[in-house]
């Protein structure tokens, strides 16, 4: 985007069009940043966002953050270290040493404030203290970096775990002080920035909005020739393909396959999309001495000459996991362009053809997965998939789906209310879109108050079969309304684990829990664009469909309606 005045012109039509998620954006600040409106409700809206924006009043965050109603609401926070005290900047190395630490003091205690204020908001996204744009031509660091560097200390000792941040140098360093900084506009009305900071920090925060509305990818797809490797390994040879760190030419894509292995090891799926001899891949990562990806840390191989689409299609299939879970990478100008037209929902990525702006590019591909929360079971996750496959391999080896049930010894291990579990309870309910009755998205801080409340029940569930253990993999959140009543307000489980009837027999153990405190259970399904496959759920266990739209379904269970079932006695079932 070239200018504001352009971003305007884009702005007014996209956000016009209909989106699937919303966020409710409070933006608190001690400097002028009114602008940024634009730049976020853009940026949103091209990720199927609408972003409601409204703004504190100006440099009064510590008071803003008491009175507002912040519950639900995402927190996004401009402290500037420079506007603590007017002319700052400039007056810091005048101070005595009484004079700034009493400063200091007052931040931190209104820092405090703050924190403690926000505990209940959804998301609360705060950049770090920084001097650069009042010190970047010193040799020697001054008293307001000085002072930076210890406000970011006192919140990183200080700060709830649950506030993301932001190291807005970032911004800075991507376009240079001359496009980013406004010192005529910060002179005059404290408005410190231009065009270029509010673009990449848009971009740079959008990660976590999307994390926060459930659009965490899962999986990258690599080609091959000219994306793990320099050449064409059908024309060149295998003896001819770069991919040597110690060589300039294969360096950009020796770097490749270490990124790719990063993200595998935090948990994200990796497959090739090769149109290649299989063969001859095959030889090259089994033989050739210079690669460093290997074979055992890929969950699947779609190399052929079938069209990459309907590869990526059949294998998000395999995998049950939505296509739009996918990330997409390749060379070609005409694979890339085929598949954002015939699989739009995957985001692609084209491979620049300079090779040292490839390797500068690929910093950006952790950005597709970013999480609110990281748990244990996300370095498990290519055990877990490639024990699936297993599962799958067995199942067709039995004549009916009863006996290969029976033959798994399946083990369900219920936990209740688990301070523990918090951080996974909540990644559960940013990224299952499938099984998922309602797609309500909570923080770790919602979870923590949902867990600590005696209005709620938290009950989480791990499953592990002769195969392996597939993690903690299910959540149901029980709402006590009143002493009589309560209501499901959360009910998914991720998609690995479903296909062996432990959905209805860790709901059934969730209602016999549930019906000792009250007499009647009420639930909803939620409509969505990809829970489809629960839609009948309910009816299935009993529930009375008491209302019916386009929107959602409304269900009831009254306590004598309960009878416990003898169909899942081939399911072992421990509590925590």
């Amino acid at each position: 985007m070239n200018s504001y005045l352009d971003l305007l012109k884009a702005n007014s039509q996209l956000k016009q069009e209909p989106k699937q998620h919303s966020l409710d954006l409070l933006v608190l600040n001690n400097i002028t940043t009114n602008p940024i409106r634009e730049y976020l409700e853009y940026n949103c809206a091209l990720h199927n966002i609408k972003a409601e924006i409204s703004f504190g009043d100006y440099d009064n965050i510590a008071q803003n953050a008491q009175e507002f109603n912040v519950e639900n609401k995402t927190i996004l926070i401009f402290w500037e270290v420079a506007n603590c005290l007017h002319g700052l900047e400039y007056k810091i190395e005048t101070f005595t040493a009484e004079h700034l630490e009493a400063l200091e003091q007052k931040i931190q205690t209104e820092l405090k404030i703050t924190f403690e204020a926000l505990s209940k908001a959804s998301l609360v996204i705060m950049n770090k203290f920084t001097a650069l744009p009042f010190s970047f031509l010193q040799t020697q660091n001054g008293a307001l970096e000085a002072l930076a560097s210890r406000l970011n200390q006192f919140c990183e000792e200080q700060a709830p775990g649950s506030i993301k941040w932001i190291n807005i140098d970032k911004c800075l360093v991507q376009a240079g002080i001359d496009k980013t900084i406004d010192y005529k506009g910060y002179l005059k009305n404290k408005l410190l920035y231009k065009h270029d900071f509010y673009w990449n920090y848009v971009q740079l925060i959008q990660p976590y909005f999307n994390a926060l509305t459930g659009q965490v990818k899962k999986l990258m797809a690599l080609d091959c020739d000219n994306t793990l490797w320099k050449g064409i390994l059908g024309e060149d040879g295998v003896d001819h393909i770069a991919m040597d760190e110690n060589n300039y030419k294969g360096q950009p894509f020796a770097a490749a396959q270490y990124r790719a292995m990063a993200l595998g090891k935090k948990g994200v799926l990796l497959a090739l999309a090769s149109k290649n001899n299989a063969a001859d891949v095959d030889a090259v990562f089994e033989d050739h001495n210079a690669i460093c990806l290997k074979a055992d840390v890929l969950l699947a191989k779609k190399v052929n000459w079938e069209a990459k689409g309907e590869n990526l299609k059949q294998l998000a299939k395999e995998l049950n996991i939505g296509i739009d879970s996918f990330v997409f990478v390749d060379d070609s100008a005409f694979e890339v362009q085929l598949m954002r037209d015939q699989v739009p929902s995957i985001a692609t990525i084209q491979v620049a053809k300079n090779a040292v702006q490839y390797y500068i590019e690929q910093q950006q591909w952790a950005n597709y997965f970013v999480q609110l929360n990281e748990s244990r079971e996300d370095v498990n996750k290519l055990d877990q998939y490639k024990q699936n496959v297993e599962r799958a391999t067995a199942e067709n080896k039995f004549e009916d789906f009863e006996s290969f049930l029976d033959s798994l010894d399946l083990e369900l291990c219920i936990h209740k209310n688990d301070t523990q579990l918090i951080s996974r309870m909540a990644q559960m309910t940013q990224k299952t879109n499938q099984f998922n009755l309602t797609t309500p998205r909570y923080t770790e801080a919602q979870m923590e108050q949902f867990v600590n409340s005696k209005d709620y029940d938290c009950f989480a569930f791990g499953v592990k079969d002769k195969f392996g253990d597939s993690g903690i993999t299910g959540l149901c959140i029980v709402n006590y309304t009143d002493q009589q009543t309560a209501i499901i307000d959360t009910l998914l489980m991720s998609c690995r684990i479903l296909g062996r009837t432990i959905e209805y027999k860790f709901l059934e153990e969730v209602l016999l829990q549930a019906f000792t405190k009250v007499e009647k259970l009420n639930a909803t399904y939620k409509v969505t664009r990809k829970n489809a496959q629960v839609a009948d759920f309910y009816n299935k266990i009993g529930f009375e469909l008491t209302e019916e739209t386009e929107a959602m379904k409304l269900y009831s269970m009254n306590k004598t309606s309960l009878s416990a079932s003898n169909s899942y006695n081939y399911i072992k079932v421990n509590y925590a």
